[in-house]
This record gives structure tokens, sequence and C-alpha cells, in this order.
């Protein structure tokens, strides 16, 4: 074990699960089931539950990627049932107007040797 998982590893859960905001987050299972009768492929997803912190985006942070109405999710790895977040997840985060399904633009993951966070830079769809 790194210096920084006994340090900042017990850190995130406690501090999202007390700061976040309840929202779902959909994992798309990568690879898909290629169907040659149509042609496509489909994915399973799996859905949790889970609380995040959500944070504007940096006018510094646009970069020329980022648009207006993107926004920061910081979620600790334990509630997303391991593994890492990608691009080709997604959340789904309530709005005062309802459920805005939330793609994944970018994730910075900080870790030692295993996960500690996830920062998501999410665009509502």
């Amino acid at each position: 074990m790194s210096k920084a998982d006994s340090v900042f590893g017990p850190l995130a859960g406690p501090l999202v699960q007390e700061w976040g905001s309840a929202c779902k987050f959909v994992r798309v299972d990568d690879p898909g089931t290629y169907n040659p009768q149509t042609g496509k492929v489909t994915n399973a997803e799996t859905e949790f539950n889970v609380k995040a912190v959500m944070l504007e985006l940096e006018p510094q942070e646009y970069e020329g990627v980022f648009q207006q109405s993107d926004f920061k999710l910081i979620i600790d790895p334990g509630q997303v049932g391991g593994g890492y977040i990608t691009t080709a997840d997604r959340f789904i985060v309530p709005f005062p107007s309802g459920d805005k399904t939330c793609k994944v633009i970018d994730v910075v993951t900080y870790r030692g040797d295993s996960p500690i966070s996830f920062e998501c830079v999410v665009r509502p769809q």
C-alpha cells in the first residue's frame, strides 16, 4: 500500500457522503455484444445510486474542449463497484427542471496503488 492510499484513501468516501448530492452513475460495460443479424453492438449497463460533489468549472479549465454548461462531479471509487470511470459512462443528475443525463467528457483519477477519488467533467445531454 502506498503512502497516498493510507493517508488520503480513507478521506474521499466520508467527505463525499457528507457534502455530496444524490445521483445515479451508469457504467457502460465494455466490450459490448455484437449481433450479426442486426449488425449492432449492444452494451450492458450497470446502475449505481451514488453521492457526488457537484462543482462548477473554473474559466481557465474550458481550454476549448469544455462548454459553459459542463460541470464537475467528484465521487469516491467505493460507490461504483470498483474499476474506473470512463468516457463511455454517464450520470443521471437531478436538476430543478427534472433529472438530466450527463455524459462523462473527461475523468481525472487521483490514486496511489488504488483509486482514491474520481473527478469527472460531465455534460448535460
